[in-house]
């Protein structure tokens, strides 16, 4: 039950870590509203994926935290890449607004945030790979000794 639930707080903070990227990208809103928003995103998307690793006792969560970022700028670099496909189409977005594509024009932004995201998620994954190698040595070393 607890994997299930922490699954479904996962599930919303990759959905706020998709979000704050996907709005580094609007250039249209001034920056107030920008930042606020983006402050937003990353409150909730933090709190979620606290609440998710908590209930898994925050067993590998530097594996944890380095794919959810990792999966974040995939699919913001895939949204981002269809916005450029196709710049003329129209977008419903919340509230029956209608969002021209052309309003994700901010890409020096939205380059930094996915560059921070990338640079964030390797580094955890790495330090993961790491730690699981010196506790698998670890484990040999305390097989060895119990055999003697």
């Amino acid at each position: 039950m607890r994997s299930f639930l922490s699954v479904i707080f996962y599930s919303g903070a990759l959905f706020c870590f998709y979000m704050f990227g996907l709005t580094s990208f609007i250039s249209t809103q001034t920056v107030v509203d920008k930042w606020s928003a983006l402050l937003a995103f990353s409150v909730v998307g933090a709190v979620l994926f606290g609440i998710g690793l908590a209930l898994v006792r925050f067993k590998n969560w530097r594996f944890r935290v380095g794919m959810l970022l990792l999966v974040a700028c995939l699919v913001v670099c895939g949204v981002i890449f269809a916005i450029l496909i196709a710049p003329n189409i129209s977008l419903i977005a919340g509230a029956g607004n209608v969002v021209s594509l052309k309003d994700f024009g901010d890409y020096q932004t939205g380059g930094i945030v996915l560059t921070i995201y990338l640079i964030v998620s390797a580094g955890l994954m790495l330090w993961h790979a790491r730690v699981t190698h010196l506790k698998e040595k670890i484990a040999v070393l305390k097989q060895r000794v119990q055999r003697l």
